[in-house]
């Protein structure tokens, strides 16, 4: 038997002032989530849902979807595959989402929230370690019910709203992105950029509050080999239908221009749009790593700008304090580097770059792959980008290296 929906949202939800550092950081450390409000602008908000909208690599490379038209939204015209996130092919063109990765208030409430905690396998002598931003994704969700419009191509003010069942994504995945039988204590710290204004019913963040606590028991109590298709090697994890924790569930509606935080151990899921508005959000990440780390995480970066993954335009564009936030630069004494990279990264032949293209839209189409003929074309990208530029295997054996920090690179 499916579990029951979701309740909610979560009386608990109390939305913070971001000034409030001392109560945010107690209600997470006691829920497992927070959310702040007003961490983005107006005006950054509306900027980073035109940039959405009117991107050649996000929504707007697809002509035929109209943002005022339901006609357009049709499961023939919205990405394939888009369904709760929306992944970007080049997202390091992306103006406004980089932008918000680095907004200082952002930033604050990580860091805040990070203090004091260790995550499992840190030394002592790492807690001191920098925090550095994730690279990904977008989410998406359409209306589902919505006034279709007339022959004069418009709709009433008074016009019924239809019913579009079919484009709600699925319910009942609670999962984390975390593996409880590798790593069960404290891992890493997710977020959620409102970039609407949601409700109860418009799409959404699904936790079980306080379940943090409770992480590396379950994990006790169901140890490996007890649950089926799923390995230490699985992330995302998903929760059984039949654990008595899907009864526990509760909905997390996060405002517009607000953040939500929440500990990686806790389970979480999305809610299906079941409204007449949009659902659109930021997802970002901040982990906390130690030198070796931040050597890794800069390699993949400066591997990616020699290569052309990485426009060396859209590294310049941030000052010495950014650069640290994404993990470009390990070391302050290593920034040359960054600038060698930078240098070669603006040298790079048009054929190079035309083979970085082409790796990034394999990566993607690898992605979102649903039959053996997308995949045969995806290795066919690979082999090609491969054949022009052989120095792109370096980014790629960078990346997973890198991954291993739990911040995922969304950019090849």
């Amino acid at each position: 038997m499916a579990p029951l929906p979701p309740t909610g949202p979560d009386p608990q939800a109390t939305v913070f002032d971001p000034e409030d550092e001392e109560a945010y950081e107690r209600f997470f450390h006691e829920h497992g989530y927070v959310v702040v409000r007003d961490v983005l602008d107006d005006a950054h908000v509306s900027a980073t849902v035109d940039e959405l909208w009117q991107s050649p690599s996000l929504l707007g490379a697809y002509p035929r979807l109209k943002r005022n038209d339901p006609q357009s939204w049709d499961d023939d015209q919205w990405p394939a595959g888009c369904r709760n996130f929306l992944d970007p092919l080049d997202p390091c063109s992306e103006v406004e989402t980089w932008r918000n990765r680095v907004v200082p208030a952002v930033s604050r409430v990580f860091h805040t929230l990070w203090r004091g905690l260790r995550f499992d396998g840190e030394r002592e002598d790492d807690v001191d370690g920098r925090l550095v931003v994730s690279v990904d994704r977008m989410g998406v969700m359409r209306p589902t019910k919505v006034k279709m419009p007339g022959k004069d191509g418009s709709a009433a003010d008074d016009a019924p709203l239809t019913e579009k069942r079919d484009w709600r994504t699925s319910r009942n995945w609670l999962h984390w992105d975390q593996n409880p039988w590798v790593s069960p204590g404290f891992f890493a710290v997710q977020g959620i950029l409102g970039l609407s204004e949601g409700g109860a019913t418009s799409g959404g963040f699904v936790t079980v509050p306080g379940f943090h606590k409770e992480f590396a028991h379950w994990a006790q109590e169901h140890p490996e080999g007890s649950l089926p298709r799923v390995t230490r090697k699985t992330v995302p994890f998903s929760v059984p239908l039949t654990d008595e924790m899907q009864d526990r569930r509760l909905k997390v509606v996060v405002p517009r221009g607000g953040l939500l935080v929440w500990d990686s151990r806790m389970p979480h899921e999305n809610f299906p749009n079941e409204d007449d508005q949009w659902r659109l959000c930021q997802y970002v990440t901040f982990k906390r790593l130690p030198t070796e780390g931040l050597g890794k995480r800069a390699a993949a970066w400066h591997a990616g700008i020699r290569t052309g993954l990485i426009p060396a335009s859209f590294a310049r564009r941030f000052s010495a304090e950014e650069h640290a936030i994404l993990g470009m630069a390990p070391l302050e004494e290593q920034a040359k580097g960054l600038q060698e990279a930078l240098e070669e990264g603006e040298s790079l032949s048009p054929e190079a770059l035309e083979a970085a293209r082409k790796l990034r839209r394999a990566y993607r189409l690898k992605q979102i792959a649903m039959d053996p003929r997308e995949l045969m074309e995806a290795k066919q990208l690979f082999q090609e980008a491969f054949a022009v530029n052989p120095r792109l295997k370096e980014p790629l054996q960078c990346v997973g290296a890198a991954e291993d920090s739990y911040l995922p690179f969304w950019i090849l």
